[in-house]
């Protein structure tokens, strides 16, 4: 932290969900400041860092429709990430801002895994997803997997990045019941706020589903994503991403909130 005693060393989470990018990265940095227009989301957030003893977390409620948004999260920043969000965002306009505000040995980090509840084949996640139905209207479809004809290293070059890189790991685990209802509610679609008071419903019907199924799950997952610099100091690397999200660089009234369009 502190780059060698000169500024702080903070990192922008936009679209941070219940922390899964903005806790770990705390522990590296002297700030993070993490932005999310769903209150549950961030009361998650707040409890997973109390949990683990992390306090160099900020959370900020709002979107781009929150004027106060951009005060409150002042930087400047050394990196933006979007974990699971960039695909709410106004795509090419916000990597602009982004890229127009983050300074030298700065950039952006777009990050996802596997979205295995509408596009994983496991019968598992078959039972999973019917329960969600029973309490969600607008479950979007479980297509399986799906293939994009641009990946967030396109949106990156096309936005002037420079050094756009591309990371992919993949790691098999077994999920208890906590682990997939944890995953489950980190969804916009299935949030709490979703739910609302059927939320406890929901889950004892998910763990019970679950245990139908035999208990923990084995989960062979595959995380990874794009990443550019604002000054193009990184040698560049070819490849593609599947759409994931998570970003690094500025506070600025970014679009990820549920009315902003898909970026394509």
């Amino acid at each position: 932290p502190g780059a060698g005693g000169d500024s702080p060393l903070r990192v922008l989470d936009l679209g941070c969900g219940p922390g899964e990018l903005a806790v770990p990265l705390a522990r590296h940095v002297d700030e993070v400041v993490a932005v999310d227009p769903s209150p549950a989301m961030l009361a998650a957030l707040r409890e997973r860092a109390a949990a683990t003893g992390v306090d160099a977390v900020r959370t900020v409620e709002g979107d781009d429709a929150g004027e106060g948004v951009v005060d409150e999260a002042s930087g400047p920043f050394r990196l933006t990430t979007m974990g699971q969000s960039f695909h709410w965002t106004d795509g090419a306009a916000t990597l602009d801002r982004i890229r127009s505000e983050t300074g030298p040995g700065g950039g952006v980090a777009l990050v996802s895994d596997d979205e295995w509840l509408t596009r994983g084949t496991e019968a598992w996640q078959d039972a999973v997803y019917a329960v969600a139905a029973e309490y969600v209207d607008d479950l979007p479809e479980r297509t399986g997997p799906v293939e994009y004809d641009r990946t967030w290293a396109d949106h990156l070059r096309d936005a002037g990045l420079g050094g756009v890189g591309v990371e992919a790991v993949t790691a098999r685990r077994e999920l208890d019941a906590d682990a997939v209802a944890g995953y489950v509610l980190s969804l916009s679609f299935c949030s709490p706020e979703t739910l609302g008071d059927e939320r406890a419903a929901f889950e004892a019907d998910l763990r019970a589903r679950l245990a139908e199924a035999g208990g923990p799950v084995a989960h062979e997952r595959t995380g990874g994503g794009a990443s550019g610099c604002a000054q193009g100091i990184s040698p560049a690397s070819p490849g593609g991403s599947p759409p994931p999200s998570k970003a690094v660089g500025t506070p600025l009234p970014l679009r990820f909130g549920p009315g902003a369009a898909p970026a394509a």
